[in-house]
């Protein structure tokens, strides 16, 4: 489907990290410390964590065996990791999140200028995020209150909640898991105060805890049936 074959991608990060990061590879770097490993830039690495002290502006962060950390008011573009979690404080500003194995959590009013997607993780977003693109998880769950969404919300196995007062532009979707070992049911949880202009489309099972007003949107796809 189109979230695999986005979100594979990713996993070619590998070699290409290997090539630019070796230099970089050991323990944390830290953006806006008081070292000799303080970057401002683009940082690419293969091992070890990144760390970005608050109000300072980078380019891209890439790693593939460690964890990604902006504090508050940090301006980054995108975030990338393969095997490893990515934490970002209060009011921030991205270009968007991608991760394999990890989870995705943000403090409030995060600014995603693209979306945010993880393989095998949950996507945890503070009151008042606003995302210019979707959130996509295959295994993990998604939460958000508050939340701008330009386009989707997706996953295959995880429960999604939004509440608040969460507009979402586009599809709320449940895909198929196909050969998935995973036999319990996910839940999908909107509170009457979300807005959702799209529809939810559901191609597995799926428990609904959702407002009457949304019954006539939901779409059940023939492998839900």
């Amino acid at each position: 489907c189109i979230m695999k074959n986005r979100l594979i991608n990713t996993l070619r990060l590998a070699p290409l990290c290997f090539v630019f990061g070796t230099a970089l590879s050991g323990c944390v770097i830290n953006v806006g410390g008081h070292n000799s490993s303080d970057y401002d830039g683009n940082v690419n690495r293969v091992f070890g964590s990144i760390s970005v002290s608050e109000n300072r502006q980078v380019g891209s962060l890439t790693t593939v065996n460690g964890g990604i950390t902006l504090s508050d008011n940090v301006k980054a573009d995108e975030l990338t990791t393969v095997n490893g979690g990515v934490t970002v404080g209060d009011f921030c500003e991205i270009d968007g999140i991608t991760v394999v194995n990890g989870d995705i959590e943000a403090g409030k009013q995060l600014v995603s200028g693209d979306g945010i997607e993880s393989v095998n993780g949950d996507i945890i977003l503070g009151s008042g995020a606003k995302v210019d693109g979707s959130l996509i998880t295959v295994n993990g769950d998604i939460e958000a209150a508050d939340l701008t969404l330009t386009d989707n919300i997706e996953t295959v196995n995880g429960d999604i909640t939004i509440s608040g007062n969460s507009i979402i532009e586009g599809d709320i979707i449940y895909d198929d898991p196909e050969n998935n070992d995973n036999h319990s049911t996910p839940t999908l949880s909107i509170t009457d105060t979300v807005r959702l202009n799209g529809e939810i489309v559901l191609e597995r099972d799926v428990k609904l805890e959702i407002p009457d007003t949304m019954t006539s949107k939901v779409r059940y796809k023939s492998s839900a049936m």
